[in-house]
């Protein structure tokens, strides 16, 4: 990938004069100071590349009619616009400006036709924009090349302290360009495939927030689909995107012959405003597989899929009977209402049916859930993490895979909780309603640690004991998000499926499988040899929603007899490295009553 600025070929700093064309008479200076009204024109003195024609090679030019935002961050009164006069590569700007010494200005390009009631917040859109075009009105879409640019080159800069000079105003500024443009070449078994006419691009940012008086963009959207069709057929698409500092695209090319062509990037990608990168994907004629069983969060490789135990299993690598689930919101036995607080029996051959919920530290016997194995459990009180011993007692994610999975640290639930934002919401697979929380890297720096909800807004902490009411999952107004797979494949989801409590071996069953959910830690109460620390996370039957949490009152003293969900962690060669450490310590257990 090639990398380079865009500020020599698409910015410059502009020293502007502006002059009065309201009156020459000196005695309206004492109106001037109260922010009135006034006439301006925005002269240049030199020539920036600051124009509306982009080019990445040929410099780029005003149209006579362009329009600029221009807002008094000092005293806001509404927006006032600026109107290139002449084409070319230097034009007067012309408007009217509220203004008085020392006030700071933003100018931000284009002018939007449609813009929020909240003073100076601005909406920007990369899939379609409606702005003002050589005087009119026009709505315009991307087309797969640069010229195009010319109707999403948002561009924001500042005219500080403000002071006059006579008739004239003096100040430095520039203009900034706020979007990335990405260059994507695309090569099909080593040869480039020149007739491309639509690119799609999943999991991208299309809609952002632009706040004029700070430059910051945010995104209150999550990600989604931009769709890009060529007016002719290319060879290379240039993309305007918004800035990402988790960039993990997905790309659907279709070409005008018919085909259709596959890429998915796995490594994470950081794309900043103002910046060309040159990008070569090498596709597939089949759609993206399914993605890893792991998702790199900050450094620590998180396992999509829960541990399972199921008779006549038999993957290579794995002990005899266990497995990772087939899907992300897979759960044994689930609850089609999460509201039915009698979910079905559960099977009475307690050792030879389907199981996902497990006794902490316990491995022999793991998935049996009769009574006469409730007090299987570790007496271990430290960090489990990656321990076997005997094959009886340790870490059964760690055991099960032979190595490559391991259970995580309260640490690590904690560390995951930060860098994500926690979508609350469900899914929905045939007639069942699988509620879960979902931990998204690619939100925004400002959403992480935030729960949030259906439309990506904050409406709460995360790993805090604390309820939110969401509302009823059915309710037209509920903030529960209704998850599709591609949401869910960018991150990690925990699907509230119970536990099992009770040892009632005339009548089994698990607890709350839909309402609430329970995943161990691999680390044990240092106080007390019988609990441990566990994630969890409830969903109540009046509305009322407990974000994932592993720092509650209660979080550290769960019973070990309780059986609950393992997420395991990707064995990375870093962990192995602890992990021969921790073998080699003294660790004794006992098997229990």
């Amino acid at each position: 990938m090639i990398t380079k600025s865009l500020y020599s070929i698409l910015l410059s700093v502009a020293f502007l004069g502006l002059t009065s064309c309201s009156s020459e008479n000196n005695d309206e200076h004492s109106e001037l100071v109260s922010s009135s009204t006034r006439s301006f024109v925005v002269k240049q003195e030199t020539a920036p590349l600051t124009r509306t024609n982009v080019s990445l090679t040929n410099g780029v030019t005003w149209n006579a009619g362009d329009r600029l935002f221009a807002y008094n961050i000092t005293n806001p009164q509404g927006y006032d616009q600026l109107t290139a006069i002449s084409d070319g590569e230097r034009s007067d700007l012309k408007g009217d400006i509220h203004w008085k010494e020392g006030d700071e200005l933003a100018l931000f390009y284009p002018f939007r036709h449609v813009y929020r009631e909240n003073m100076g917040k601005v909406d920007l859109g990369l899939s379609e924009n409606t702005l003002y075009h050589k005087g009119e009105l026009v709505v315009r879409r991307q087309n797969g090349t640069v010229e195009n640019f010319r109707y999403f080159d948002y561009a924001w800069g500042k005219l500080k302290n403000i002071k006059e000079a006579g008739k004239d105003i003096w100040a430095d500024f520039k203009l900034e360009r706020q979007y990335s443009v990405l260059c994507l070449k695309v090569l099909y078994e080593g040869q480039p495939v020149t007739d491309m006419k639509q690119l799609t691009i999943k999991n991208v940012y299309n809609e952002a927030t632009f706040d004029l008086a700070t430059g910051k963009m945010t995104y209150e959207q999550p990600k989604g689909e931009l769709k890009i069709t060529a007016d002719t057929p290319l060879e290379t698409f240039y993309v305007a995107l918004f800035p990402d500092d988790n960039f993990t695209p997905s790309y659907i090319i279709e070409t005008v012959s018919g085909k259709k062509f596959y890429a998915t990037v796995t490594e994470p990608l950081n794309y900043q405003p103002a910046k060309y990168y040159e990008y070569t994907v090498h596709v597939t004629t089949t759609p993206c597989p399914s993605p890893s069983p792991c998702i790199n969060i900050d450094g620590t490789k998180w396992g999509r899929y829960n541990l399972q135990y199921e008779p006549c299993t038999n993957l290579e690598g794995w002990v005899p009977g266990y497995r990772l689930a087939k899907q992300a919101w897979d759960y044994f036995y689930t609850n089609s209402d999460p509201f039915n607080l009698y979910p079905d029996f559960l099977p009475r051959a307690f050792n030879t049916s389907a199981f996902d919920h497990f006794r902490w530290g316990n491995i022999a016997g793991a998935n049996n859930y009769s009574y006469s194995y409730s007090r299987y459990y570790s007496y271990h009180m430290g960090n489990l993490q990656a321990v076997i011993q005997n094959r009886c007692y340790g870490d059964l994610a760690y055991y099960a895979s032979n190595g490559k999975f391991m259970m995580p640290t309260k640490a690590d639930f904690d560390n995951l909780m930060a860098k994500t934002g926690e979508y609350v919401g469900y899914y929905q697979d045939g007639c069942n309603i699988i509620v879960g929380v979902l931990f998204d890297p690619t939100v925004p720096a400002c959403k992480k640690g935030k729960v949030l909800d259906k439309n990506g807004h904050i409406i709460g902490n995360t790993n805090r004991p604390n309820g939110i009411y969401v509302g009823k999952y059915y309710e037209r107004n509920t903030h529960m998000k209704k998850f599709s797979k591609e949401d869910i494949d960018k991150g990690v989801f925990f699907p509230f499926a119970g536990a099992y409590t009770e040892y009632n071996d005339g009548a089994p069953r698990l607890q709350r499988p839909g309402g609430q959910a329970y995943y161990w830690t691999s680390d044990a109460n240092r106080c007390n040899y019988a609990q441990a620390t566990a994630f969890s996370a409830y969903y109540m039957n009046n509305g009322w929603l407990y974000p994932g949490t592993v720092n509650g009152c209660g979080s550290g003293n769960n019973p070990k007899y309780n059986m609950y969900n393992i997420r395991p962690l990707c064995v990375s060669s870093d962990s192995k490295t602890k992990q021969n450490n921790q073998t080699k310590q003294n660790y004794q257990t006992k098997k229990g009553w």
